[in-house]
């Protein structure tokens, strides 16, 4: 039997950014979910359990801290790599976020979806 395609997790309110990296992932063929909330993502990283979570920070319902803070809380989630991917670059949240485990924090200003594909696909270990 074939093992399952590792699945990423986006977690995004921001529907433009939500389609151009699910977009660009699709692309690389790697196997995108996306959650339009924090709530949703939520809900989706326990159902899915996916390999790697991509998690925005600012968002309206719960922002990315509080949807880490439950991550990290849950059995089921709690051991899933989540990455930040923010333009909220302050120092106190890189250091909070490191605190609850995050593998990496990317500015999404600063990092073209090609490269964020590219680092996913390391992380994931797909060639």
């Amino acid at each position: 039997m074939a093992k399952a395609a590792k699945k990423t997790l986006l977690i995004e309110d921001d529907p433009d950014q939500s389609y151009l990296y699910s977009t660009k992932f699709q692309l690389e063929g790697l196997d995108i979910i996306s959650a339009k909330s924090g709530s949703e993502g939520l809900s989706k990283a326990i159902a899915e359990k996916p390999d790697l979570i991509l998690l925005d920070v600012v968002m309206n319902d719960m922002d990315g801290m509080e949807v880490l803070g439950k991550l990290r809380k849950n059995r089921d989630t709690k051991n899933i790599p989540v990455v930040l991917l923010t333009n909220l670059a302050k120092k106190e949240l890189r250091e909070r976020s490191k605190k609850l485990g995050v593998i990496g924090f990317w500015p999404k200003a600063e990092i073209l979806p090609q490269e964020i594909a590219d680092r996913v696909k390391n992380i994931l270990g797909i060639k």
